[in-house]
This record gives C-alpha cells, structure tokens and sequence, in this order.
C-alpha cells in the first residue's frame, strides 16, 4: 500500500504527523487524489481503514475500507489544489448534481462545509456566482467559524441509545461470548476519546462531556455488571455440577 510518494519521507516526518483527509469504498477512487498529491510533491500515507469497527460487526459492505493522510499543515494547500483542479472543468458543471439544488440548498452547503466536499464546495460557490449571487470571502470565514464553534461543543448522543447499546453488549458478553466485554471496553474509550478533524484539519472531542462521562459511566457500570453476573452464573453451576455428580441425586 503507497506510503508517500518517497518511501524513505515518511520516516523522516513520522507516521504520527499524518492526519486524515479523506476516505474511499474502493482503492481505484482514490487514484486521482493520489495522483494530484504526487504531481505537487506533497507527502501523503494511503491504507486501510484503521477503524475498530469491522465490515462483520457494521454488517454493510458499504463501510470505508481505505484512508488517505496528508500532513495537517498541507490540508489547506491540498483543498487549493483540489478547488483549482474543480474549476478548470467549470464548463461541465451544468451537468453537475448541484445545478438541480436550490438557492437556498446551495447556501446550506456552504454553512456546512465539514458535510461536503471540497469539490462540491467549490462547484456550489461557482453556482451561486453564475446565479448573480457571488458569495463574499469575509462571508465564507464567518460561516465556516460558526460552523467550527458549533462542531466543537461535540455531540449530544442520545442517553437511552447509549443504555440499550450497553445492556445489548452486556447480554452478549453473558450468553455468548465474554470476548464482548472487549466491545465495552472499546465504545467506552470511543466515547470518552474519540476525536474528529475539522475542515481545517484541527481536532477535537466528538462527543461533548455529558457524553462522555456517560460513556465511561456506563462502560464500569456494565464490567461491573458482568463481572457480577459471570460471578453469580459460574457459582449456580457449580452448584448444578455438585449436585448432579452426588450419588444421591439419583
């Protein structure tokens, strides 16, 4: 799998440096981003996802299966790169999906920009200039800081999702297989540690902190339970086993 366009770059960088920009279903779309990224000499890390959900748990084929880094410091050289490349075939964008989309639609991409890509971006800034309603710079800064303010309070997930997940993992772990306690072990840390990457390729928490706490909360809560519970099963056995081996029992 490519590494950088130099094998011995990505050494001297460090792999850690490397942040994600974007992922693909198939290793043939990425082809023309990588492409890009050689023609401009920037370095870049293209793999398999490193996701510790697995197509056999998502149960969707559909699940990303290929991920593309660049270094944070050239997000925004690489977007330029990628708009440039967008607006040299502005002659086709008749064609494009977004000419159906209202003015009003189109003004919600831009407001959204962390939603879209940076080719649909760049195609519905051109869409709404050739509609007679060219979108000020100044105006694009203010709506992508709103957007970054509003992504940065990290989500709300819903409390009752999160409790159901977790007794659904804790009847597993009991009845199937104990492995499953490790699924607890690793939706607690993704709740408490997860992190995104805005559009300008800062990080953050993607769960706000009521989230959070209640990851963990009920992450303890849960191996607790099944401690408990594997305690108090394996006791009743063992009771059952003795009583079944007595020579009076029958």
């Amino acid at each position: 799998m490519d590494k950088t366009l130099d094998g011995h770059l990505i050494e001297n960088l460090g792999e850690d440096k490397f942040e994600f920009y974007r992922s693909f279903q198939f290793q043939e779309d990425a082809l023309p981003f990588i492409d890009l990224l050689k023609e401009n000499e920037i370095p870049y890390k293209f793999d398999g996802s490193e996701t510790l959900i697995t197509e056999a748990i998502v149960g969707s084929p559909n699940y990303p299966k290929y991920v593309l880094k660049i270094l944070r410091s050239d997000i925004s050289t690489v977007n330029s790169i990628i708009e440039d490349e967008v607006l040299k075939n502005a002659a086709d964008f008749h064609e494009h999906y977004l000419n159906d989309f209202t003015d009003h639609e189109l003004l919600a991409i831009l407001r959204k920009p962390d939603e879209s890509s940076i080719e649909d971006i760049t195609i519905t800034k051109e869409l709404l200039k050739r509609r007679g309603i060219p979108i000020d710079p100044s105006a694009l800064v203010e709506m992508k800081q709103e957007r970054l303010y509003e992504l940065q309070k990290g989500k709300d997930e819903n409390i009752g999702w999160m409790l159901l997940f977790y007794l659904s993992l804790i009847a597993t772990s009991l009845f199937f297989s104990i492995f499953f306690v490790i699924g607890i072990v690793g939706f607690s840390l993704h709740y408490w540690k997860d992190k995104s990457t805005d559009i300008d390729g800062n990080k953050f928490y993607t769960y706000n902190d009521k989230t959070r706490k209640n990851g963990i909360m009920f992450g303890l809560f849960s191996l607790i339970l099944v401690f408990i519970l594997s305690l108090i099963i394996l006791f009743f056995l063992g009771e059952y086993t003795s009583e079944i081996n007595n020579p009076d029992f029958f």
